[in-house]
């Protein structure tokens, strides 16, 4: 086997030969016969016309020989002899007639360009590609592709990418040469030129996955003017045209949500590209918006239209779910938690039982639960998976399963007990079966504290429990945990400092915790995200007011509550009508304990005050 080094050698070796050759041709003039010349031209080409190449290829020669100055004979000659396989002899009538007089073709220097590439002489393979290609204005496509291996042969990338931008237009941007050309652009780093490479493709072929290609490069880049101009062009309902909208809506939405609603709202109402999925986007960017009724028709379309996906069937029955909620349409919300649970193929249990909770669908949360329970707490891995690197994963996935479902359960007792209290506030055996429930739920959160002690979410719900059990140091401790920074991140700082704050007021037990609340409760409004106050935080800082004596601010504060959610909960009417009481405002005061009176028959606040206002 021959190495580079012998390769060199040889070529050097065959220059050296044809050089001398050359050399002795123009020292000793070659006899010349125009007219013998012309007459096997004129032979040749009608053999060949004929087909008899044999032939046509004894008159070439005879050609050639009458006359040696022939630039268009000689170059015949050395493509007679490469095609014959004499590459060396080829290549010496070939360098000969480079030398001659006479026009020069593209084809005449692609076929010095070829034969130096047989006989290994790199550069001089280059210079006549090049040449060659120049005369043929880069149209040459053959050339091209043969120049093409020459360069994949020597490694050069550089101009490979050069070379297939020229070829690729030329062969209709065929998979393979465009899929190769993407390779050396990536492995290069020219991110732009990939992106307009596709583009290109695109224009040639009118591929729209080319041009899909394109958009994803141009948001890559950030370089969302130019994917919009793309975007805003589309009016076909095609899953190429719904791929480019959804991904400039998702990179919008990043950094500027009503602009990713208000192209996805042009693309649909008026340009007309209405997919499934663009409806389901549609539908849940109208519900944040609060154009609920055109929502509603958008996610059940959505629904009902997308067949492959069933996340995102999943989730625009989750928002339809929750539509109804707000609605106050607890069956609608049922149905639709149902659904999105079916479409999961069960797999959203959690969801479906809370949603039986918020119903107040108890028992049938409960049973639900516990059966799931039972099926997970009862699970051991199948035969011959024991020591696999699944089985971590699907152990982990178990235990994770274990304790949602019982978060939940806790949760779902908890939001009973909650709802007992509420509606029987002086009802011992109702609080007393209230109490049960929530030391059920005590239990659950502790064992589930054990197992994740880092869970923020858990702590907060355990240390409210054990507050409505009476157990408020113990809860007091819970929320010093969550309010230390360096202890617990992701908690929700507001709520917790509200509701720490609202429980040392409401307790009473000294003035310096009673401030220590208010201050707490000061906090959680200056900390509250939406720019106006909370009810439930304005209640808290009202009765902070109230504790302290001062009155009057208490009553104004009580007045910046609008909400009616708040006003269907007996413990606003016992702050309203106490305040109004302490400011002597009797008729107030009585209007406000006769509504808390219906809601409490024997709260003793109001049957003292209402006893009083009767003498």
């Amino acid at each position: 086997m021959l190495t580079s080094a012998d390769s060199a050698v040889i070529a050097d070796a065959v220059m050296k030969k044809m050089e001398q050759m050359t050399a002795k041709q123009a020292e000793a003039p070659l006899p010349q016969n125009l007219d013998a010349a012309h007459e096997s031209f004129m032979h040749a080409m009608a053999l060949e016309l004929r087909g008899e190449s044999s032939l046509a290829k004894m008159f070439w020669q005879r050609a050639a020989e009458s006359d040696p100055y022939s630039r268009f004979l000689t170059f015949k000659m050395a493509e007679i002899l490469a095609g014959q396989g004499a590459d060396s002899l080829a290549l010496v009538q070939a360098v000969r007639g480079q030398k001659l007089k006479g026009k020069i073709t593209s084809s005449q220097l692609g076929l010095l360009a070829h034969l130096y590439v047989k006989a290994g002489i790199a550069d001089s393979s280059r210079k006549y590609f090049n040449a060659a290609l120049d005369s043929a204005r880069y149209q040459d496509m053959p050339l091209l592709y043969d120049y093409s291996l020459f360069l994949e042969a020597v490694k050069d990338t550089k101009e490979l990418v050069r070379i297939y931008d020229l070829l690729l237009p030329q062969v209709n941007y065929i998979p393979s040469l465009f899929q190769r050309q993407l390779g050396l652009l990536l492995e290069q780093g020219k991110d732009s030129a990939v992106i307009e490479l596709f583009g290109r493709a695109h224009e040639v072929n009118g591929d729209k996955k080319m041009l899909t290609q394109m958009v994803q490069g141009l948001l890559f880049q950030r370089r969302f003017g130019e994917a919009k101009a793309i975007v805003d062009t589309l009016t076909e309902s095609t899953s190429e045209d719904e791929s480019m909208i959804v991904m400039l809506m998702t990179k919008l939405a990043e950094k500027d949500r009503p602009a990713a609603y208000a192209m996805l709202q042009k693309k649909y109402y008026e340009d007309g590209v209405r997919t499934p999925m663009l409806t389901n986007f549609l539908g849940h960017y109208e519900n944040i918006n609060g154009n609920i009724d055109s929502a509603k028709v958008h996610l059940q379309q959505a629904a009902d239209q997308i067949k492959d996906q069933p996340i995102y069937v999943t989730n625009a029955y989750h928002a339809l779910s929750s539509i109804a909620l707000k609605e106050n349409k607890m069956k609608d919300a049922v149905r639709y938690a149902e659904k999105a649970d079916s479409a999961a193929m069960g797999g959203d249990k959690v969801m479906l039982a809370m949603m039986y909770g918020t119903a107040k669908m108890y028992d049938k949360a409960y049973k639900m639960l516990d059966s799931l329970i039972a099926v997970w707490d009862k699970w051991t891995p199948m035969a011959g998976i024991a020591d696999s690197a699944s089985l971590y994963k699907m152990t982990m996935d178990v235990e994770e399963n274990r304790l949602k479902f019982r978060t939940v359960y806790a949760r779902i007792l908890a939001g009973q007990a909650t709802e007992i209290c509420q509606k029987n506030p002086g009802d011992s055996v109702k609080l007393n079966s209230a109490r049960e429930l929530r030391t059920k739920a005590q239990a659950l959160y502790d064992h589930l504290l054990n197992v994740d002690s880092t869970d923020v979410t858990l702590r907060m719900l355990r240390a409210i429990n054990m507050e409505r059990l009476g157990r408020h140091d113990e809860s007091f401790a819970q929320f010093e945990i969550l309010l230390d920074s360096n202890r617990s991140k992701g908690v929700d700082r507001p709520e917790a400092l509200n509701y720490y704050g609202y429980t040392l007021i409401d307790l009473n037990r000294s003035p310096e915790e009673v401030e220590r609340g208010y201050n707490m409760v000061l906090q959680a409004i200056a900390e509250e995200t939406d720019p106006e106050p909370s009810d439930a935080y304005l209640d808290s800082k009202a009765w902070g007011l109230y504790r302290k004596g001062q009155f009057a601010e208490a009553l104004a504060t009580m007045q910046l509550i609008k909400g009616s959610q708040i006003q269907e909960d007996h413990v606003y009417w016992e702050h309203l009508a106490a305040i109004q009481e302490a400011l002597g405002m009797k008729v107030e005061a009585t209007a406000s304990y006769k509504k808390l009176i219906k809601m409490w028959p024997k709260n003793p606040a109001a049957l003292r005050f209402l006893k009083g206002a009767k003498k």
